[in-house]
């Protein structure tokens, strides 16, 4: 699996870096893990779709 960061993405994981901020650091990785389950289940076919 391939989670495609955006330039925000880059610069937030480097101010939680630099600013040691625990908590930031944990709701990104939360709302990156949204954005995975999104794209999970955006990639799901079901067997009724029409090609």
């Amino acid at each position: 699996m391939v989670l495609t960061l955006t330039q925000e993405d880059y610069m937030r994981m480097k101010r939680v870096i630099l600013d040691h901020d625990e908590a930031e650091a944990f709701l990104m990785i939360r709302e990156l893990c949204k954005r995975i389950e999104q794209q999970k289940q955006h990639g799901l076919k079901s067997h009724l779709d029409v090609c």
